[in-house]
């Protein structure tokens, strides 16, 4: 049996500690309990799963946004490929080409609205410098011949 001790700081000479010994017949609540050593032993549930190779489960709600996920992926992935949005070169549905004279004081920018009124003349000014192979707007001189993408 453990003997009460008791123990007087020099410091504090009124205070009094007292180490009672351990009472066996009550149970004890909320005590830190060592883990054994080694890794821990399973115990099985009633509504455990059964491991799988991964580690990790999925709610319903979460394999939908895995697999939304993923669908993202494989369409972005089949989009950065195909390109749906660029026409082919060469291709069928290629618009109309006219070929006009440059005379003095023409601008592409007249040129462009002239050949496509309702459309945007800087997409137009766009498509005759790439059609052309001009690299500024300055590049036309009167008399040379251009070709300026009609039906726009």
């Amino acid at each position: 049996m453990a003997t009460t001790t008791t123990y007087i700081p020099p410091f504090e000479s009124r205070t009094r500690v007292v180490i009672e010994p351990e009472r066996t017949d009550v149970p004890r609540r909320h005590v830190a309990r060592r883990r054994p050593a080694g890794r821990p032993t399973p115990v099985p549930c009633v509504g455990s799963a059964e491991p799988s190779l991964h580690g990790a489960r999925l709610t319903r709600r979460g394999r939908v946004v895995v697999g939304f996920a993923w669908l993202m992926l494989i369409v972005a992935g089949a989009l950065a490929f195909v390109r749906p949005w660029e026409a082919p070169a060469g291709s069928g549905g290629a618009t109309a080409v006219t070929t006009v004279e440059v005379r003095g004081g023409d601008t592409l920018w007249e040129l462009a609205t002239d050949a496509a009124p309702t459309a945007d003349p800087r997409e137009t000014v766009a498509a005759i410098m790439e059609l052309n192979g001009l690299s500024s707007a300055s590049d036309i001189r009167p008399g040379d011949l251009i070709q300026i993408p009609s039906g726009r």
